[in-house]
């Protein structure tokens, strides 16, 4: 079978908290001829990230989320590859999916919160896509930031696939999101490549127990709230996607 994109898995973990390795483990597992890469704090510090001020912002507001986005679309369009959410744990082996050199992502779920996708899973080094996506995130000053699913997340990703018509493959949520955070589930009989846990919403994290770790939080739990209510204020764009 005929791989179209580098055989690079990786998983994106950064901030206080204890990697949740018994899900990441499992990618691994299901993928012993792919090379495995965890983009960690030190790869955050240390990599010439293009939008590193939307970075810095969102880390130390401790809206994580934001910042695996930004450092995600980047790192695919340098090496390309496969980059699956870290709190998911994988069934298959995923190398049927991947039959062409173009952008890949998932839908949320198609039948709730208009048909959101989520932030490219995998790509070709280069991809013109995620090259347009990273340019339109340059536009943007930390004061431009929303939620991280608005500016660099679902809603964004979804909103330029509408602008720019690209080649991309958007594969069916029960492919790797079976039972959604809302409690949908998927009950048909094609195949699961991985369950999606959502770690952040669902709270399934494990939490940093070092004093230091803790009072960061508690001043980034200040600042987000100061964030979050001038954020409220704006008005928020209706947005359904088509396509």
């Amino acid at each position: 079978m005929n791989i179209l994109i580098p055989k690079l898995l990786g998983h994106i973990w950064i901030g206080p908290n204890p990697k949740p390795t018994q899900w990441m483990n499992t990618w691994e597992k299901k993928h012993t001829d792919w090379k495995y890469t965890v983009y960690d704090n030190n790869f955050l510090n240390n990599y010439h990230f293009k939008t590193r001020n939307l970075i810095e912002f969102y880390y130390k507001l401790g809206l994580y989320a934001g910042v695996a986005d930004l450092m995600r679309y980047e790192i695919l369009y340098e090496f390309g590859g496969f980059i699956p959410e870290a709190d998911s744990i994988c069934y298959h082996n995923t190398n049927e999916l991947f039959t062409k050199k173009q952008a890949y992502t998932v839908y949320e779920n198609e039948f709730i919160r208009g048909n959101l996708v989520a932030p490219i899973y995998a790509c070709e080094p280069k991809n013109e896509f995620v090259g347009q996506l990273i340019n339109e995130l340059l536009q943007l000053t930390p004061l431009d930031l929303d939620y991280p699913w608005i500016s660099t997340g679902n809603f964004f990703v979804a909103k330029m696939i509408q602008k720019y018509n690209p080649d991309i493959t958007i594969f069916p949520s029960h492919y790797f999101n079976p039972i959604h955070y809302e409690g949908i589930v998927y009950n048909g009989d094609d195949k699961v490549y991985s369950k999606q846990l959502f770690g952040s919403t669902s709270a399934k994290y494990k939490k940093s127990i070092n004093p230091i770790n803790i009072f960061k939080a508690k001043q980034q739990k200040k600042m987000r709230k100061i964030f979050l209510k001038k954020i409220s204020e704006r008005k928020k764009e209706k947005f359904s996607i088509d396509f």
